[in-house]
């Protein structure tokens, strides 16, 4: 039998299929626990966008349903109370309802964004997963290459 560094060839292919199976359980393990991980920040994400849904839900019943009513009324009310003609009561009318249902939408669209930071624990502790990997894996090759 061969011999380097005073152990015998086979003893160190044994010893290196060891290290790598254990890699490969670590690596599996590893990927569970993201998963799990992922599960558990969309779950909280997903918590999270519930308001702002609810609040990007009103805004369009809003905009939809109510706005054409009170804007028609405002535009009579502004060309009544004001010597506006009735075309331009109804484009300020107008105005001023787009500015509402604007506020309405970004603050449900501040509120969706928040929700998705939840996601940055999951995106952090993949990249440093990876990192890891990567790190053994070069150790690994060139253990591996010293050995031969």
């Amino acid at each position: 039998m061969n011999e380097r560094n005073g152990q015998p060839k086979m003893e160190q292919a044994s010893n290196m299929k060891s290290h790598l199976g254990d890699l490969g359980a670590d690596l599996i393990t590893l990927s569970e626990l993201q998963l799990e991980l992922i599960a558990v920040d969309t779950r909280d994400a997903t918590r999270e966008a519930t308001y702002p849904a609810i609040l990007a839900c009103l805004a369009l019943g809003v905009a939809l349903g109510v706005c054409p009513v009170a804007l028609l009324g405002l535009s009579w009310w502004l060309s009544d109370f004001t010597e506006l003609s009735q075309a331009a009561s109804s484009l300020i009318a107008a105005s001023i309802g787009m500015l509402i249902a604007a506020s309405l939408f970004f603050f449900a669209w501040k509120g969706f964004k928040q929700s998705f930071t939840l996601l940055k624990r999951s995106r952090t502790e993949l990249q440093s997963n990876i990192q890891w990997i990567k790190k053994i894996l070069s150790e690994k090759h060139r253990y591996h290459q010293e050995m031969v």
